[in-house]
């Protein structure tokens, strides 16, 4: 790329750091041909003449993070912005995109993924390299990468002067992948620029922000966010030969971690706007941790370090345990038989990931409690349907409601596989099965782990 290009993407990137690297939240995020999602295949279960398999207790490990079942634990880890448009923060020192916000998220989430599958836990990574989920076709700036989608369902694609448009489907798009995947944890990954009113200053800082919006928030996502916060601010300090601040916590519903839009109550500060949220939010606990910041030279130089990006993935992995090991009731609903997996990707100028096909002969499903406190007899699958052309459902149906027999009792890390007969399928071209399990008058999809959703066909 020529000079006059990259000061060119350069300003551009910096009308689209609005997430978490300046005033306004902003980061994107990137596809692969498939998700890449990393986690030991589930044991197979041998077909049972009673609705109920026998419950397989759990594997047991020497996992830091969750002992008694690492492979049913799923971390997505994204890697704040990316793509040839999205530099994140440039270097401030004009060393190169080398050195920019982008690379080094990446870097870190690297190092994040490693810790993580060492431990045995599955990981989502949200992008793996410098491309983006939802487009990056801008030959004007020497941009050309895949064709714009329409994620967020807004009738727009593409590349415009405020880089609203772009930025919301690209947000989108990871959310979508995250939700689909049914991960347990949502960790997004930046490096602030603190300014103000244009002035840079000269600071070094972490923070890390969370949504107490939804049902989970102010449990779930709050506990996340500590963690990483103390897990980050630990490790990086004990480098720094610099003053750092720690800045805590705080609850802002930055778009890429916020709950769904409500069309009853939401409004948006330019009238007629509706995508100021995104329409479908995040289903499971997450946060977004400005981990360091880039205006500072010395913390810069840091982080661009292999000891530096070490210190902040193991701070993180420090978070991440902190948060599974105080959360006591959690599960994971899969196809049984069928190990962790990403959401379906599909080609177009939609959505890019959509919910997995029905399959066809009896249904059967495993449930593993993911949670630190039994799971106790009683507990019910809880499915419904809805007709529709959307990726997947952002709530539950009207109609959803417990199906099946009651299941046993299950131990931390421990499954059980059961056979149920879904409810009748609505006579439309295509509809979406949305499947969780209920404890008592708790359906944990409420709680912060996400549904299973299956359609009847491609959108």
């Amino acid at each position: 790329m020529t000079r006059s290009i990259a000061t060119r993407v350069v300003a551009v990137a910096l009308v689209l750091v609005t997430s978490a690297c300046g005033a306004d939240p902003v980061t994107t995020a990137r596809p692969t041909a498939e998700p890449s999602v990393s986690a030991p295949a589930a044991a197979s279960v041998a077909p049972s003449r009673s609705p109920i398999a026998v419950v397989e207790p759990p594997p047991g490990s020497t996992s830091e993070l969750y002992a008694p079942n690492p492979g049913a634990i799923l971390v997505a880890i994204d890697a704040g912005h990316g793509g040839c448009l999205d530099w994140g923060v440039p270097d401030p020192s004009e060393r190169g995109v080398e050195l920019a916000e982008k690379t080094l998220t990446l870097a870190i989430a690297e190092r994040l993924r490693a810790r993580l599958e060492a431990d045995g836990i599955g990981v989502l990574m949200i992008r793996e390299g410098d491309e983006a989920l939802a487009g990056d076709d801008y030959p004007e700036l020497g941009c050309e990468g895949p064709a714009w989608r329409d994620v967020d369902g807004d009738g727009r694609a593409g590349f415009e002067a405020t880089g609203r448009v772009r930025t919301r489907d690209e947000l989108q798009a990871r959310i979508d992948r995250a939700n689909l995947a049914g991960a347990d944890a949502f960790v997004s990954i930046h490096i602030n620029s603190l300014t103000q009113d244009g002035v840079v200053f000269e600071l070094a800082a972490t923070q890390t922000f969370y949504d107490d919006e939804t049902p989970w928030g102010a449990d779930g996502s709050a506990r996340l966010a500590a963690g990483l916060q103390e897990g980050v601010v630990d490790g990086i300090d004990g480098l720094a030969t610099y003053d750092r601040q720690d800045r805590g916590t705080e609850a802002v519903a930055y778009y890429a971690i916020s709950r769904s839009w409500d069309a009853a109550s939401d409004t948006c500060e330019t009238e007629g706007d509706t995508y100021c949220k995104p329409h479908r939010g995040l289903a499971m606990p997450s946060a977004l941790a400005e981990v360091g910041s880039i205006t500072l030279r010395d913390e810069h130089d840091l982080l661009a370090t292999t000891r530096g990006q070490d210190a902040i993935a193991g701070g993180l992995f420090a978070g991440i345990g902190a948060f599974l090991a105080e959360r006591p009731v959690a599960v994971r609903i899969g196809l049984a038989d069928v190990p962790v997996s990403g959401p379906t990707t599909v080609p177009g100028e939609g959505p890019p990931f959509v919910a997995g096909q029905l399959p066809g002969g009896a249904f059967r499903l495993r449930v593993t409690n993911t949670g630190t406190d039994p799971i106790p007899p009683g507990a019910r699958i809880v499915a419904g349907w809805e007709a529709s052309d959307a990726p997947y459902l952002a709530a539950a149906p009207a109609d959803a409601a417990p199906i099946g027999p009651e299941l046993p009792a299950l131990e931390p890390g421990a499954s059980v596989v059961v056979e149920v007969d879904l409810p009748p399928v609505p006579d439309a071209a295509r509809a979406l099965a949305w499947i969780s399990l209920m404890t008592g008058s708790d359906t944990l999809a409420d709680l912060g782990s996400p549904a299973l959703q299956l359609a009847t066909a491609a959108p």
